[in-house]
């Protein structure tokens, strides 16, 4: 676990065993429990293992959200978030898994262009360390995040929906991802959920991009359009009554993100899901020599 003064060592996190075809929990809780920004670090010495990190918090016995999340970019000197729409708390979360320091520049993308950050636009990061950028001061509205540093980082941003400090709320991450070179895509939650609001957001770096976004109704119905994202912008395509999404890349570095929210009188439920590219298999047509 890395946190904000470095790494943590400790014996509860080495030496764990994942049986084959089997999963393992830890609890971080034992390893760095008073840890205020931890990022977990997973070094695998024998076979292969999935990690996902659960992420749940209780003010007393008042539920304030739950997420999972899952690892799509590797550290690298560019981390681009996709799918940030801020509207009250939220946080950017850098961390450097090696041991030199980092000088870390971020700025969000929105759907007029780029945009510095209120604080830390700028920082320095030590290795094997963490730092929380607070995001909260920004309007609301649809936003990606983007890191650069001069070393390898990894980031990710943390948003909660909170009515009232008594009430119960809920909290989302969102991760780094890279662009869609194939086609991504994911099923969504039946459009039949009292309050459901569903949304892909599309974030284009550098040079402007296209993608072909394609829809699945509950009823089977397809519908495809074209896309036309700004460079260093952000665009967003309510995705309501669709029972799936597909993104084609045509043009550019296009990344995407899925958010879906449920609202009603207690509040509101957010998920945000990072897009990454599928694994896709053909069948070869047979082959036969004519002579």
């Amino acid at each position: 676990v890395l946190g904000v003064n470095g790494r943590i060592d400790s014996p509860d996190g080495l030496g764990l065993v994942v049986p084959a075809q089997a999963r393992t929990v830890i609890l971080l809780d034992a390893i760095a429990g008073s840890e205020p920004s931890p990022v977990v670090h997973v070094t695998v010495r024998g076979g292969k293992v999935a990690a996902v990190l659960n992420d749940t918090w209780l003010d007393g016995v008042v539920p304030r959200g739950g997420d999972d999340v899952v690892p799509v970019a590797a550290p690298a000197r560019e981390q681009v978030i996709a799918g940030v729409p801020i509207q009250g708390h939220a946080i950017l979360r850098v961390a450097v898994p090696g041991g030199s320091e980092a000088v870390v520049q971020s700025q969000v993308l929105t759907p007029g262009g780029p945009r510095p950050l209120p604080v830390d636009g700028v920082t320095r990061v030590a290795g094997f360390s963490t730092k929380d950028i607070d995001l909260s001061s920004l309007p609301p509205g649809a936003y990606a995040v983007q890191v650069r540093a001069d070393v390898p980082v990894v980031a990710a941003v943390m948003l909660d929906r909170r009515r009232a400090g008594g009430a119960p709320s809920d909290l989302a991450w969102s991760v780094a991802s890279l662009p869609i070179r194939t086609l991504a895509g994911m099923a969504l939650p039946s459009s039949q959920v009292k309050g459901l609001t569903q949304r892909l957001d599309l974030v284009a770096t550098g040079s402007p991009g296209s993608v072909l976004v394609t829809t699945v109704g509950a009823g089977g119905q397809v519908r495809s359009q074209q896309v036309v994202i700004g460079g260093d912008s952000v665009s967003t395509l309510l995705l309501d009554g669709a029972s799936s999404v597909w993104v084609t890349p045509l043009t550019g570095n296009v990344r995407a993100a899925v958010l879906t929210s449920v609202t009603d009188v207690a509040g509101e439920l957010l998920s945000l899901t990072s897009l990454a590219d599928l694994t896709l298999s053909t069948t070869p047509p047979p082959l036969r020599q004519l002579r």
